[in-house]
């Protein structure tokens, strides 16, 4: 019975880690401009927990799942983050951007869209 007591908080860090870990994912998936925010905080969270429950003396596998799902929302937010620094940074370009706007919207033309019915579609 002393066991279990004592393993309880490890347990509950090592179950925090993986649902941390795997809301980051889901959170990037379904809500992506903002979920790039929740994704690296919710792996921060991830990985936080699954330290504080890898220090216990009975070590689950929860925890190091949690870890290593943690340390992917984090990497996955960055490359995020990168590609819109890429996309922003070539667009604000006064060579380059207004080529390819020009290039978006003859895309957009060709499969039969304007700007303002591709804007509600996406909001």
């Amino acid at each position: 019975m002393n066991e279990i007591t004592n393993n309880k908080p490890s347990m509950t860090f090592a179950r925090y880690s993986i649902w941390c870990s795997l809301f980051g994912v889901l959170s990037y998936l379904f809500f992506f401009p903002n979920g790039i925010y929740y994704c690296f905080f919710l792996g921060v969270m991830a990985i936080t927990a699954g330290i504080l429950s890898k220090k216990s003396e009975i070590r689950t596998s929860r925890s190091t799942a949690g870890i290593i799902v943690g340390i992917f929302d984090i990497l996955l937010s960055l490359a995020a983050f990168y590609g819109l620094y890429i996309i922003y940074t070539s667009l604000s370009d006064p060579v380059m951007g207004p080529k390819i706007t020009h290039m978006i919207l003859q895309m957009l033309e060709q499969n039969g869209l304007t700007l303002s019915s591709f804007s509600r579609v996406m909001y």
